[in-house]
């Protein structure tokens, strides 16, 4: 027993001043390192080999130590790693049959380090916003890259600004220039495992956002000053080029607001100068300077003018017109300016006005309507008017009271026959009338008032003419007259000769036949009366069958009137 114990002390003795040496650099951490508190920190997979010594110095003779399989085939020591990150334990294993006195003094702890270090990265407090994948801030910011490790600690720590190379992190990393900025960094502990290198896209905005009004709807700029209709909005619209645009402000109509993308209308503003004040920010805290626009609020349309050119004609609440009237439209406005006068006639498209417009040539009455816009399209209220329209000319035509006669184309009358112009006019009435007798021999026209007479027997012309209440003018007719006053000549004629030559004896059922000439109206009738009876009218040669005398009282008449007289006497023997 005693030499199994002599060689159990000598292995512990052999075992304890193990090595453990790793690979590493001159310059940084090596794969090895043993922390001021004693603990030994490994590199995970690190190749490792053992070897024993009898003496604590650096410079101590050792030998390396081979594994069995090695010692039996002969082959040099190869070479082990720990089995995963954390604490691991290098023991002497002693025979269960005999106890160990201490067994801290063969027991031995090395910690395998496979975890690279950690950086947590904290930025001075300033108006921040995350726009993607870029921290934004508002005003000038530093950076702390806080480095950890678990196991062996941090070794040193590096980062690039803007920039391909690495420098060591000493101190906190400034942004203060507005720009964009890529920062890159890593960390590397003490037995040499390196984080992987990571990126933040940091950006400084100092400037505010520009915004900008836009009018939607009618609106026009007059010697430099904006002018807005009733219909009108204000929209508002800011950009920004970094940070965002967090609100927009605004002042109007004595009220502050946020603009909320709805755009902002004249209800409730009275005609005349107004402005709105607005101003933007962005999200991280830049203010836009207030910017004001003044504009005027045109909320009177224009006013139209009426009148009508040329023929009309007001009867009561009638107002007759013409084919030859127009309209003239003519309108004022107060600010904006006109733009555009329309008018609108019956089954057609409204018309720009251009200059004075007629109306359809149709007799009847007729409605018609206009209205006007500004330059900033207020409208005025349509106006509607009616009027009739009486393109025809009045009828006319002669009328004769007393003789009268037509035939041949002249109209035979006596002197005493009064002749009137009976004239009609269905729409605007008759408004003048007048005649002349003998036109070609330069008479003067006579304004027709009441009936008239001829006063010379012959032949005459008469022209007459008419215009109703809208100067519609008939073309001057004209009628032949002739002023007969001239009876027929009576004729009688027997159907035998004398019985005795000079005397007037005639005999039984001789006939008389009697005629009559006119040599202007022509005859009209010839009556007869024998021996005071009865008058008669003639139709046809009279028969006497009775011996005795006789006394046959003609009478004749034209068409006119005029009368002659006559008588015939003779015997019936």
């Amino acid at each position: 027993m005693k030499w199994f114990k002599k060689l159990i002390g000598f292995i512990i003795v052999l075992i304890a001043p193990i090595c453990i040496v790793g690979q590493a650099t001159m310059d940084g951490p090596k794969s090895i390192y043993q922390s001021p508190d004693g603990k030994l920190y490994i590199k995970s997979k690190q190749p490792l080999y053992l070897r024993l010594t009898t003496s604590p110095d650096d410079g101590g003779q050792s030998y390396l130590l081979k594994s069995q399989l090695s010692v039996e085939k002969n082959s040099a020591a190869q070479p082990f790693s720990f089995e995963g990150h954390g604490k691991h334990t290098i023991k002497h294993m002693a025979d269960h049959r005999i106890p160990q006195k201490n067994k801290d003094l063969h027991t031995f702890y090395v910690y395998d380090d496979g975890q690279a270090p950690r950086t947590k990265v904290s930025v001075t407090k300033a108006p921040w916003v995350y726009n993607g994948n870029v921290n934004i801030y508002g005003k000038p910011v530093k950076i702390t890259l806080k480095n950890t490790d678990s196991s062996s600690g941090v070794h040193s720590a590096y980062f690039s600004l803007n920039s391909p190379d690495f420098i060591r992190y000493n101190s906190l990393i400034s942004l203060d220039q507005e720009m964009d900025y890529t920062l890159k960094f890593y960390a590397i502990d003490n037995v040499g495992n390196q984080s992987k290198e990571r990126k933040r896209l940091y950006s400084l905005d100092f400037t505010p956002p520009t915004t900008r009004h836009k009018i939607i709807g009618g609106h026009i700029n007059l010697k430099g000053e904006d002018i807005l209709a009733p219909k009108s909005k204000i929209f508002l619209k800011s950009s920004d080029a970094k940070a965002g645009v967090k609100q927009i402000r605004y002042r109007f109509k004595g009220k502050r607001g946020i603009f909320k993308k709805k755009s902002l209308t004249m209800e409730g503003l009275k005609d005349g100068t107004h402005s709105i004040v607005y101003g933007a920010e962005d999200r991280v805290e830049n203010a836009e300077a207030n910017k004001t626009y003044n504009f005027y609020l045109d909320s009177v349309p224009p006013v139209v003018s009426h009148s009508l050119l040329g023929d009309q004609y007001r009867k009561g609440k009638q107002l007759f017109v013409s084919g030859r009237t127009t309209v003239e439209l003519t309108a004022t406005d107060n600010k904006a300016g006109l733009r555009r006068i329309r008018y609108y006639l019956p089954g057609k498209k409204g018309k720009t006005y251009m200059s004075p417009f007629a109306f359809p040539k149709k007799n009847g009455p007729l409605n018609y309507s206009y209205a006007s816009s500004d330059n900033v399209l207020n409208v005025s209220e349509t106006v509607k008017k009616s009027v009739i329209v009486d393109i025809t000319a009045p009828k006319m035509k002669p009328e004769f009271k007393g003789e009268h006669y037509y035939s041949r184309k002249t109209h035979y009358i006596r002197l005493s026959t009064q002749i009137s112009l009976s004239t009609t006019d269905n729409l605007s009435g008759v408004k003048k009338m007048s005649y002349v007798i003998d036109p070609d021999a330069a008479a003067n026209e006579i304004s027709y008032t009441k009936p008239f007479r001829i006063s010379t027997e012959g032949l005459h012309v008469l022209a007459f003419t008419a215009a109703d209440n809208v100067n519609n003018g008939n073309e001057q007719r004209s009628i032949t007259l002739f002023v007969d006053e001239k009876p027929p000549g009576i004729y009688t004629r027997h159907s035998v000769s004398p019985t005795i030559q000079g005397q007037d004896i005639y005999p039984l059922k001789s006939l008389l036949y009697l005629s009559a000439t006119d040599k202007e109206s022509g005859v009209k009738e010839i009556y007869y009366s024998i021996n005071n009876k009865k008058e008669l009218r003639y139709k046809k040669p009279l028969s006497f069958k009775t011996r005795k005398k006789y006394t046959v009282k003609i009478r004749a008449i034209d068409h006119v009137g005029n009368m002659s007289k006559s008588q015939a006497k003779f015997e019936i023997r």
